[in-house]
């Protein structure tokens, strides 16, 4: 249940960021990903997380002292 919660915010994030496109027409539906921007915006994330991960362990080592 986690994972597809999970896959559903990510393909939801990626919509939101425009790499990945969804158009209706004539009872068809289409799906584009923009190969690009998922690599810009999955690199863009990674390094967030770094940051995230860094400013954690920082914060943890100085309340330890």
């Amino acid at each position: 249940m986690r994972t597809l919660i999970l896959l559903g915010l990510v393909v939801g994030g990626l919509v939101v960021a425009g790499a990945i496109h969804i158009t209706q027409s004539n009872g068809t539906i289409q799906v584009s990903i923009d190969e690009q921007k998922v690599k810009n915006v999955a690199g863009s994330v990674a390094r967030e997380g770094e940051g995230i991960l860094r400013n954690a362990a920082t914060q943890g080592d100085t309340q330890k002292r």
